[in-house]
């Protein structure tokens, strides 16, 4: 059986095809993942432009799913969906090209389905922080012994947090700490659920955490977990938030794709890794897709 997980995210759209007898290991088909900015500008309102972007995309993985002859497919759709004014013009049309209905979960699914897909790269068997940034919100969860003790998903996208505060090149000082401000009054369920269960951990998934991979000089891992030094990460958001545009553009290994957004996410990432205090960092390339891939052998190995 082949199946596919589409992830219709506010930032990044993703396809996913695995193949699986039910018995042996998933074997990986094909993956593409397409950067369509489908909630630039805020999430309340999605632009014409995005919605063309984010249908071609659709197009292209209805091309793929097709070619590889895909029997299960199942569409995702996150914080941009959840919340535009006008999502279902976006949605009647990408259904009519996917050609299956998008499933829009709310936050607390999506933690859940992070959770899955990490699990299976690893036990998670130490307290663990696992943080999925996205473009129209962000992920939380806290596991112990392997199991989900605590999850919450929070409106600090990059594409929220960039139209609010990022209004300057590089970003103002005054919108610096407004956001900042502004990270821990709504992350504050987050702080207190750390003091109760502290974590050893912090697992980053989404592309702001595979861009401290790939400045790291870290080679970008398909299959497992990716551990970063926590001296270096400290470094490597420092340098981010203060520079302009044009010197983004010119660090290391920093992607094209990822330069417009990048200053909120690392100012994040900075308030997060306060609230944790001294943790190891893990990037993982599994989140959201595999973790719907997981669940759909799961149900289909128990009839």
């Amino acid at each position: 059986m082949r199946i596919a997980a589409v992830d219709l995210g506010s930032n990044t759209f993703h396809l996913l095809i695995v193949e699986t007898t039910g018995r042996a290991p998933l074997v990986e088909i094909f993956r593409e993942r397409v950067f369509v900015g489908l909630g630039d500008g805020g999430i309340e309102l999605l632009e014409e432009e995005a919605i063309e972007r984010g249908l071609q995309a659709c197009s292209s993985f209805r091309k793929a799913m097709d070619f590889y002859t895909v029997n299960k497919v199942r569409v995702t759709g996150t914080a941009a969906l959840r919340v535009a004014q006008n999502s279902l013009v976006f949605r009647e049309r990408a259904e009519s090209i996917l050609g299956v209905g998008i499933d829009v979960i709310d936050g607390i699914e999506e933690a859940r389905l992070i959770f899955e897909g990490v699990k299976l790269l690893s036990a998670l068997d130490e307290p663990a922080l696992l943080v999925d940034i996205g473009g129209g919100s962000t992920e939380f969860i806290i596991v112990q012994n392997g199991h989900l003790k605590w999850s919450g998903s929070y409106k600090l996208g990059v594409g929220v947090m960039h139209a609010a505060y990022h209004l300057n090149e590089p970003i103002g000082l005054d919108q610096e700490m407004k956001l900042r401000e502004h990270i821990k009054l709504t992350l504050s369920p987050l702080q207190e659920a750390i003091i109760k269960m502290p974590v050893d951990i912090l697992i980053g998934a989404s592309g702001s955490f595979e861009v401290l991979e790939s400045m790291s000089g870290q080679r970008s891992k398909r299959d497992e977990l990716n551990e970063i030094k926590p001296d270096k990460v400290r470094n490597m958001v420092q340098t981010i938030i203060h520079s302009d545009l044009n010197q983004r553009i010119l660090l290391p290994g920093m992607p094209a794709q990822r330069v417009k957004l990048i200053v909120v996410a690392m100012i994040l990432i900075d308030e997060i890794l306060n609230f944790t205090g001294k943790v190891r960092i893990q990037v993982t390339p599994y989140a959201l897709k595999e973790g719907v891939i997981a669940e759909f052998v799961r149900k289909w190995e128990n009839g």
